[in-house]
């Protein structure tokens, strides 16, 4: 992501989804995008426009039970989601370093919870949950 874009607040799901697809142009293959906030924060929503932005026809689903998510867009996108495991030797033995080496676009959710397994390069973006449908979206 290499425009100086600081944030939004989107007002409706459909924003949220609009904000995620017109950020998908600014991506780039080997972007690490931590994707920070608390459960229902938009995250998901967010995903489901920046995969619409690069091509991807399918389901958009939380990985959170599955803990990642592979699509084939253009390019590839990889969803990780720590939020059900925090265990760093797991994710190592899951392969996440590869996934980070791949000529994918990476998005991690709870990346806090792995923080000394990330690469020094990486993008943040924030969800805020500030009413039923406002969120707060900022990059930092």
């Amino acid at each position: 992501m290499r425009e100086n874009w600081k944030g939004a607040i989107t007002l409706s799901p459909e924003e949220t989804i609009k904000l995620g697809e017109s950020l998908s142009s600014k991506l780039e293959i080997g972007d690490i995008i931590s994707i920070n906030g608390e459960l229902a924060s938009g995250k998901t929503t967010f995903m489901k426009g920046v995969l619409k932005g690069l091509g991807f026809k399918g389901e958009v689903t939380s990985p959170t039970f599955t803990l990642v998510n592979e699509y084939d867009s253009i390019p590839k996108v990889i969803h990780i989601d720590c939020y059900r495991e925090s265990d760093l030797n797991r994710w190592v033995g899951l392969g996440i370093h590869e996934y980070f080496e791949s000529n994918s676009i990476v998005f991690i959710e709870w990346a806090e919870l792995i923080k000394p397994l990330l690469p020094k390069e990486l993008i943040e973006i924030n969800f805020s949950h500030i009413s039923e449908n406002k969120r707060e979206i900022t990059l930092s």
